[in-house]
């Protein structure tokens, strides 16, 4: 400005923007021209037809929590100088795009100057390029082709001009990258801008971020009700509570099966929760007509390093429902280090849960895709030598806590160094009990396939541990199957120890008397006849 009277820029301001623009010929007139002639939004005519927003579903259900968040976002900002960026970030499957078209279209009414939708094709093989989604962008604004600055910088600088002072919501959909979206956002103004991504995207600054779960499962059943419309009666509330389970609560499974349901009047949901309970066929079921959920899975794998996806697949062979990076080095056959940055890939694509304690786990339908690729990638013999080899892991590892907790023993030595270190008793102890699914069914494996000497080497060390942990059923399990393998063995001190365990297990928890003499019996007849007089005593 000149002494405070100048309502535009001076020639030479605007004439430099131009040139740091590399503006040439027609469009540096033009915009000299615009910039000189006043804001650019007194020019603006909005063109139909591009970047338009898709309709929003009749039968959106839930998300009450989430539409609030972007409510907030969009109006709590107030200052014209904030950039209002939400992420919208989650696994494949939860209606990320969904949630925000329906976001945007709540927000209209609010931002007269317009709503855009652009798809960044983030999930492909070649993601919209940056100086292409700008144009699509600045085309979705009124910029003419013959206006287009040349160059990515160019373009985003007139596009964050344009939005500066123009209410406007933009939603982009599916971004690749923090490099693909960062020139894509506002530098502030009235507009706003929601992103989705099955990415994390934590290298991006300023934006607030919302991370979209599975359905509770009332809002699952709802959303499923709400796609059958009037046939839902017929098909009765349980059966369609239990297809809301089988689905996850993910809203791209739930949209699947009712669809399948309404197209098939000769359906019913109980059939088709009988075919989903068959977990080697349900992916295969997940699909109607282009829809397919193990191809929105398949689109996340394919983005992963070759290791990353090694580690994801071996996963499956876990026996519980979480485990750690030890376990994941083990499985992927490579050190912990390696270990954690196939974690953090599959955490930042959302194939994997990850929690504040270390832990990581798998949506169960993840997980059947996981098994799935394990069964078409690796070899059968691989399959059988990697789960004979994370049995072997985990009950050696369970072995060793169990026997920091026997009074003659004391800190186990570290002769296996390929397992996780102990370093006190209470590690030992939390290992354990946050592993107990884990251990528990590596023990059952081993029993069933003939696996005597780790099953019963890990039941033997469980006996001091049991004590400090009450749990009846878990405890009796270990050692019946303790007392099957001493008894596979032929070995009767060891199998009269564990009929003696048992014995204690059915006395204090709960009491069973009967049960207790029955296994007290047994196992005095055992050690009588082999000798073993500690079991008598």
């Amino acid at each position: 400005m000149e002494r405070g009277r100048s309502r535009g820029p001076q020639h030479r301001t605007v004439s430099a923007l131009a040139g740091a623009l590399a503006l040439e010929g027609t469009p540096r007139e033009e915009f000299i021209e615009l910039a000189r002639s006043g804001r650019l939004r007194d020019h603006w005519r909005r063109p139909t037809g591009l970047c338009e927003l898709p309709r929003s579903v009749d039968d959106f259900t839930g998300r009450a929590a989430e539409l609030a968040w972007t409510n907030e976002l969009v109006h709590a900002a107030g200052s014209p100088t904030v950039a209002g960026v939400g992420l919208i970030t989650g696994p494949a499957g939860l209606g990320k795009t969904t949630f925000a078209v329906r976001a945007a279209h709540a927000l209209r009414p609010d931002f007269p100057d317009g709503v855009f939708f652009l798809d960044l094709f983030g999930m492909s093989a070649q993601p919209l390029a940056v100086e292409e989604a700008l144009a699509r962008l600045l085309r979705a604004l009124g910029v003419a082709d013959k206006r287009m600055p040349p160059n990515t910088a160019g373009r985003a600088s007139l596009y964050r001009s344009m939005l500066r002072d123009r209410r406007v919501v933009v939603v982009l959909d599916n971004a690749a990258s923090e490099e693909q979206i960062r020139p894509l956002l506002p530098g502030g103004g009235a507009g706003r801008t929601l992103v989705t991504s099955r990415r994390l995207l934590a290298g991006l600054e300023g934006v607030r971020r919302l991370s979209l779960g599975p359905l509770p499962l009332l809002e699952a059943t709802e959303l499923l009700t709400g796609i059958l419309g009037e046939r839902c009666e017929s098909d009765g509330e349980p059966a369609l509570t239990q297809l809301a389970q089988l689905c996850g609560g993910l809203p791209l499974a739930l949209r699947i099966i009712g669809n399948r349901l309404v197209s098939r009047p000769g359906w019913n949901a109980a059939g088709l929760v009988a075919r989903l309970s068959n977990e080697e066929r349900r992916l295969d079921q997940l699909r109607a007509g282009d829809l397919k959920i193990a191809n929105a899975f398949e689109m996340s794998y394919e983005q992963l390093a070759d290791s990353a996806r090694r580690v994801f697949r071996r996963l499956a062979l876990v026996p519980g429902r979480d485990f750690d990076a030890a376990l994941a080095a083990v499985l992927g056959e490579t050190a912990i280090e390696g270990a954690w940055d196939a974690l953090d890939e599959l955490v930042d694509l959302g194939l994997l849960q990850d929690s504040t304690s270390g832990r990581y786990r798998f949506h169960d339908l993840v997980r059947l895709f996981a098994r799935n690729k394990l069964q078409e990638e690796d070899t059968s013999a691989q399959r059988d030598a990697l789960t004979r080899s994370i049995t072997s892991w985990l009950l050696r590892m369970a072995a060793t806590a169990g026997r920091w907790f026997e009074p003659t023993f004391g800190r186990p030595d570290r002769s296996d160094p390929d397992l996780a270190d102990l370093t006190s008793i209470d590690e030992a102890d939390r290992w354990l009990r946050v592993n107990v699914d884990n251990w528990l069914g590596a023990l059952r494996y081993a029993a069933s396939s003939g696996q005597h000497s780790l099953a019963l080497d890990c039941a033997e060390s469980m006996h001091w541990f049991s004590d400090r942990w009450m749990h009846g059923p878990h405890w009796r399990e270990v050692f019946t199957l303790g007392a099957q393998a001493a008894a596979a063995l032929g070995d009767q001190a060891q199998h009269a120890a564990q009929l003696n365990h048992l014995a204690w297990v059915h006395l204090v928890t709960p009491g069973d008397p009967e049960a207790t003499l029955r296994y007290a019996t047994r196992a005095l007849d055992l050690a009588t006849r082999s000798g073993a007089t500690p079991q008598i005593a």
